[in-house]
């Protein structure tokens, strides 16, 4: 399954050897972290190294030590008084946690809404932004019996799938909360209509004979969730202008979900929750935290800003009254850190699945892996694009008869179809943006875009006549 990755990386590694590639280039001997990275991009796994050392090391001292098990039983028996109440509580807490969690999820009923969209929207994402706004929902962990007992904060999806080119727009939640959503959608979009259908996800069995799946996370990529990437405020959307002269960051990734194949299906989800606090018994705010890291970036670009060039001669009068004196570049990045430290954040996690049941076409899951390239400023903010799971297969004994990639994709299957991410069984880590991010990533779209496998309803809902007879 070359096809799957990057296909060919052996072939392509030992070509640039031979014309004069250093495969030790990046390495650092002396530096850890270089070494891990090195290691890391040539597809070996950090895990696998650590084990191979570990081996390594004790086979040393296994042959220097002849009594070496004796001694090694002996040591941990002695002090096994302790480590091992330390170590049970540990597993016990941790096997409650889960178990009690697992049980709270298990009794929620979640829902899938579909939003269907009318011919006209002329609203800008700022109306997107406001659903996100009305769905900052803090209730679930208040206190420390609750959350001992498994009670957890809500959390939403907003997805979009695409099947053989006809677009969907999703929203899921636990249906408990069906009414805000509606409301929070049907307030800002009132033209649309929202219908409870069958998951989409539930449908789906994966068959390794007849399918190939490339699946992975969209993640902040270069930088921390300190930087932004660019939002519609970018792109000028905020100021509402006509219709012809918008320019919509999301109009190409329709056009890729448009032009797929009718064997093709392409899935988007983006699971939020308010940036809340983690933790049962500790509690740890990501908020303060993410603030915190957005104002020390802040304040390391402003003091850079007022130094001076080493070769630059100044007198003592000049340094007595520097200031920082920011570049065009400098004060944008700034611009935009503060600017969305003054929305609301939310933890978020994105994932993505591009399956096919006939051919793995290349260009197009190149597409779906930079479908928000659009927003990318490496330059200036951060990038945004797909990574982990089948990202990281790049040579041939990373996996073996497709064992792996197969694994991965049924894992990420599972994945999404429980919509798990902040919760077991599979907690991934999160990354903090703000409404406006959110709604630059996800809004239904306007009028100005034409993409024909955006399902619209024929007509838009109207209020009957006032004077109607009775």
């Amino acid at each position: 399954m070359a096809e799957h990755g990057a296909g060919g990386g052996v072939g392509n590694a030992i070509k640039n050897y031979a014309f004069g590639f250093n495969p030790f280039v990046g390495l650092d001997v002396g530096n850890h972290d270089s070494f891990i990275h090195w290691i890391g991009e040539w597809g070996i796994s950090r895990g696998l190294t650590l084990s191979v050392l570990f081996v390594g090391i004790f086979a040393m001292l296994f042959y220097e030590v002849p009594n070496l098990w004796l001694f090694t039983f002996g040591w941990l028996l002695g002090t096994a008084p302790i480590w091992l109440p330390v170590g049970l509580w540990m597993a016990a807490w941790k096997a409650w946690i889960n178990y009690v969690r697992s049980h709270f999820l298990a009794n929620r009923k979640p829902i899938l809404l579909e939003v269907k969209l009318p011919k006209e929207i002329y609203k800008s994402p700022l109306a997107m932004e406001t659903v996100f706004s009305n769905l900052y929902v803090n209730s679930g962990e208040t206190g420390f019996v609750v959350r001992l007992l498994g009670s957890l904060f809500p959390y939403f999806s907003f997805e979009i799938a695409s099947f053989g080119g006809e677009i969907h727009f999703y929203a899921w939640c636990w249906g408990a909360y069906r009414s805000l959503v509606e409301s929070s959608i049907y307030a800002q979009y009132p033209e649309v209509e929202i219908v409870e259908v069958e998951d989409y996800t539930q449908k789906f069995k994966f068959d390794p004979e007849i399918h190939t799946a490339f699946c992975g996370d969209y993640i902040y990529f270069g930088r921390g969730d300190e930087y932004p990437i660019k939002s519609y405020v970018d792109f000028e959307l905020d100021k509402d202008p006509k219709e012809e002269y918008k320019v919509d960051p999301l109009a190409e990734t329709f056009e890729v979900l448009s032009n797929l194949k009718p064997y093709e299906q392409v899935w988007i989800q983006m699971y939020f929750r308010w940036a809340s606090y983690t933790g049962v018994l500790l509690r740890f705010s990501v908020t303060e935290d993410w603030k915190k890291r957005v104002f020390r970036e802040v304040e390391r670009i402003r003091k850079e800003s007022a130094l001076f060039a080493p070769d630059t001669h100044i007198t003592e009068a000049e340094v007595r009254v520097a200031r920082p004196r920011p570049t065009w570049r400098q004060t944008e990045m700034m611009r935009a850190m503060e600017r969305h430290l003054g929305k609301q954040p939310f933890e978020i996690g994105m994932r993505h699945a591009y399956i096919s049941a006939g051919e793995f076409h290349g260009p197009t899951f190149t597409a779906v892996r930079w479908i928000y390239k659009a927003l990318n400023s490496p330059v200036y903010f951060n990038f945004f694009r797909s990574r982990r799971a089948h990202n990281d297969f790049d040579y041939p004994w990373q996996d073996f008869r497709d064992f792996r990639w197969n694994l991965i994709t049924r894992r990420y299957i599972d994945m999404m179809r429980r919509r798990s991410f902040f919760y077991t069984p599979w907690t991934t880590k999160t990354q903090i943006m703000s409404t406006e991010m959110m709604a630059t990533l996800y809004h239904y779209p306007s009028s100005v875009i034409k993409s024909p496998g955006i399902a619209r309803i024929p007509s838009k809902k109207a209020e009957p006549p006032p004077n109607l007879p009775r």
